[in-house]
Parts: structure tokens; sequence; C-alpha cells
């Protein structure tokens, strides 16, 4: 009652400004943390009452009278999946159905990796927007912008994006782009777009807000940068939106998961200065609006698909494989082994974090398969001289718990001395010591010999080979053939005693 009061008054108000002066309306529609739930979904305790979804988003909007932007936070697929099967594309795909004017990306949109989005980008058709994010040189990335300005009612408006500076590091896999950081970034994006004459400057923001202790967060942002006049951000952890206005910036939230869009109108004077606001958000109920029968076939096609490899039975594990990267891990050791023993290499090396989920003990499905690992690296075949690959190897001890699964080899090291001292000794599973002139026969994945440890050392190679098979692929083989299974050796790298 007391939230439906201040939107009467604020209502009220806004009607009253708007007479006798010349004013320009702006209307913007908001949407963030989608997450992959595309669909409408049982709302509440009534399994007959359905909320939510893009469907019923794009007929919510086709029943606008007036002009309108819509805007989106980012986090598009990463928690359910449907979400994971169509990735950022498929994403895009129904996005551009529903015609949006700029979204930006959180940093969970990247969890597949650079390689696995960069091309996708260019089928959107509309900009995405990151202000604090450039490749490792400090050049753009390709297809996305530091900000962007477009033009409604008269108005010149600038639109940044963020993401978190904080998150992004921990998405190991994204090594030719870093996210910087986000005050030092917006400012010099806000400088820009004013110079080029922006009268209003909006922020998509993937930040979220009562974030832990030394991250960034919206209110921040406000109090930091005065020249941001809206901030349309969310809140994966928030029940519902809500907003607040801090210093002369207005901040929009929303809930995830697509029950419901932000409505922000913006009454902007003859000085083209915000003089008034109206903030509604509006429950995407299905009985009201309707749905979409073009973006409901996109769905239904998804969601067939998650349907049909959802039971398809690869084997039956006797045993739990767990995916943890502490060392060597039976799943990593697992996959390893498999490349190595696939190619009749003489090692296989495989990236931590590569594995999200646990193998469960019983019948494993292809769902699970592609829940533990839903990244497309692809298997290499690479030749290095045994010095070369000690070293790479070495340098790898640097990144504290994500250490290489291997295959093949024996280490012994020594955390006591300098990088580069580290290991000890290397041996051949036959008990052959590690030659340094000698060139070894090694399978390992593309994201590894483009630095996914955080150094090139592994590019210094004899020679490779591109198989254009997925891990995955090899190691659902691999599940296939195996008849009988013991527990994988995962005490191949043992401290000097």
């Amino acid at each position: 009652m007391k939230k439906l009061l201040i939107l009467i008054i604020i209502s009220a108000a806004f009607i009253i400004a708007c007479r006798g002066k010349k004013t320009h309306v702006i209307n913007i529609f908001h949407t963030n943390d989608i997450q992959g739930f595309y669909w409408a979904r049982a709302y509440g305790n009534n399994d007959n009452k359905y909320t939510g979804g893009l469907s019923v988003l794009k007929e919510m909007l086709e029943k606008q009278n007036d002009p309108f932007l819509l805007f989106d936070s980012g986090d598009l697929f990463s928690q359910t999946q449907e979400g994971q099967i169509g990735n950022l594309e498929n994403a895009i795909n129904m996005m551009n159905k529903i015609k949006y004017t700029a979204a930006t990306l959180s940093a969970a949109d990247f969890g597949l990796g650079w390689e696995a989005i960069e091309n996708v980008l260019a089928k959107a058709e509309f900009p995405f927007v990151v202000s604090n994010l450039q490749n490792a040189d400090g050049s753009e990335p390709k297809h996305i912008k530091k900000y962007i300005i477009l033009e409604s009612e008269g108005i010149k408006i600038a639109v940044l994006g963020v993401l978190s500076e904080t998150d992004f590091p921990k998405i190991q896999r994204n090594t030719q782009i870093k996210a910087s950081n986000e005050i030092e970034a917006l400012k010099a994006a806000s400088a820009q777009a004013r110079q080029r004459g922006a009268d209003l400057i909006i922020l998509l923001s993937s930040l979220g807000f009562e974030l832990e202790q030394k991250k960034m967060d919206e209110k921040t942002i406000a109090e930091e940068i005065p020249e941001i006049n809206i901030i349309l951000g969310g809140n994966s952890n928030a029940a519902q939106g809500g907003y607040e206005q801090i210093a002369n910036t207005f901040i929009s939230r929303n809930g995830p998961m697509l029950f419901e869009a932000g409505k922000l109108e913006l009454l902007l004077n003859d000085e083209k200065s915000i003089s008034n606001y109206r903030y509604e958000n509006i429950v995407l109920d299905e009985e009201t609006f309707g749905r979409n029968s073009a973006i409901d076939a996109d769905i239904a096609d998804l969601r067939n698909k998650v349907k049909k490899i959802t039971g398809n039975k690869i084997t039956t594990l006797p045993f739990k494989l767990e995916s943890f990267s502490d060392r060597q891990s039976p799943l990593g050791t697992y996959a390893a082994d498999c490349i190595r023993r696939w190619a009749s290499n003489d090692i296989g090396i495989v990236d931590p974090d590569i594995f999200l989920a646990d193998f469960p003990q019983g019948n494993l499905t292809e769902i699970d398969l592609l829940n533990s690992i839903p990244f497309n690296d692809r298997v290499m075949l690479v030749k290095m001289r045994g010095d070369e690959l000690k070293n790479a190897l070495d340098r790898t001890l640097d990144f504290k718990n994500s250490w290489p699964q291997t295959s093949g080899i024996n280490v012994s090291y020594d955390m006591s001395k300098p990088l580069g001292e580290r290991i000890r000794k290397i041996t051949l599973a036959n008990g052959t010591p590690l030659q340094n002139n000698t060139l070894y026969s090694i399978s390992t994945s593309d994201h590894i010999v483009d630095g996914s440890f955080g150094h090139n050392e592994f590019l210094n190679v004899f020679e490779f080979k591109n198989t254009d098979r997925t891990l995955r692929d090899i190691i659902k083989w691999c599940l296939y053939r195996q008849k009988v299974f013991s527990h994988p050796n995962t005490d191949q790298w043992k401290p000097v005693s």
C-alpha cells in the first residue's frame, strides 16, 4: 500500500510538471539477470498462473503506444540448461526479435570464454556496451563499445556499460581481454560522451548492490561520478526490483529471472535536464499481455534439445569422479589420461577450470557431461622439448590450486623455491627421467596453448595440430568404450620430502 501511494504521488507530480512547459518525455524499459530463464513459469503457489519470459516481454512491449528504449544489464544465460545449451547466440537471436536498443554483459556472460562469444556478438542487431573492458594490449574488443550515443525525443543519450573488475579475473578462461577499474573507466567514458554533446548519461550495470566488501557497487559509482544520470542495474539475490536516488543519480533495479521488467519515464525540461521521473516494475503476466508465437517457437526448440539429451545415457560409473581443482583431481586425471590415450601420446595435460561439476555415481547422461564441461575447448596435439615442458609446468605453480591435471608423468616439486625452480624432477610413467633436449608428444587443449595459466610458455612448441575435436567429445568417447572403471591415480604430483 505504501509503495502504491508513493507511485501515485510521483505520477501526479510527473503529470503536473508536464503542463505548460516545453518538455521531453523518454520512456525506458529495462531487464537484467535473465540467466537463461527465457520462458513463462508458474507464479507463486498458483500452478495455473504463468509469469515472465521473453515471449511475454515481447507482447508487453508491442502494446506500448509511445516510443521507448529497451536495455539489458547482462547475465543472459548462466543458470539454466537451456541457457547453457543455447548460450549467448540463442539469447541474442531472441533479443533481436524483441528489438533491444543496447545491452551490457556481466562477468558471467564470459564464462565460456571470449572465443565462444566474440563472433556471436556480430550477430546482434543492437550494440553491446562495456566501458571497462579491453584487450590485453589496451585496444577495444571486437563488437563491444566503450559507450554509444543515440538520440530520442531530441535528447542526445550516452549509454555506458560496466562489469565487475573483481569478478572478471575469476573467470580464468579470458586471457585475451581484461576488465579495468570501474570508476576510472566510467569517468573517462562519461567525459568523452559529454564532449560529444550528450545531454543524458545512462549506465547499464551488472554489478548489483550490497556486495561483499572491496567490490564495486552502484551506490559508489553514483557518488563518485555525478555525471551519470541513470543507472539501470539489478541484483540476482534480490527478491524483487526497486529504486533509489543517490545525490543526482537515479538507480533502477529489477529482480532476476525475468519475472518483471522495469519502466522508467523521464521528464526533461527545455534545458534538457531531468525535472522528474516515474518508475514502476511491470510484472510480465501472461494473462495480461499474452505470448509471442515466434519467440515461443525458439524457446520450445531449445527446451526440446534439453529433453533430448537429458536422458541419453553414456555409461554407468561405479563411483563419483570429483572435479575439484586441488592439485590432481580424479576427473582431471581421467580427462588427461583419456586424451593422451586417444592420441597415443607420451603426456596428457588438462586445465582444471574446464570442469564445473562432478561426474555423478550411477548413470552418466549427456546433460551431466554438458553441465560438467560446457566449454568447447579443442584437443591440441603438440611436441615440446623436455626443458621447455618443465619450465611451462613450473610456471603454472603460481596458480595455487589451479595446477595442471596430468597423465603419463610424475612430478616432484618444492614450493619453498622461487618460481622457475620449483619443479625438481619429472619422470615418465615408465620411470624414465624427462630429457631436456628430447621432443615429447603431448595431448592438451587450445585453451592451454593460448595461455590459460596466465603465461605463454606453452606457446614454445616445436609443432602443433588442432584436432577440431572438443575435449568433451573425446572424454565421451573414452566413457563409451571403457567397460571397467578404476579410481584414477591422483598421486602424480608429490612434494619433495
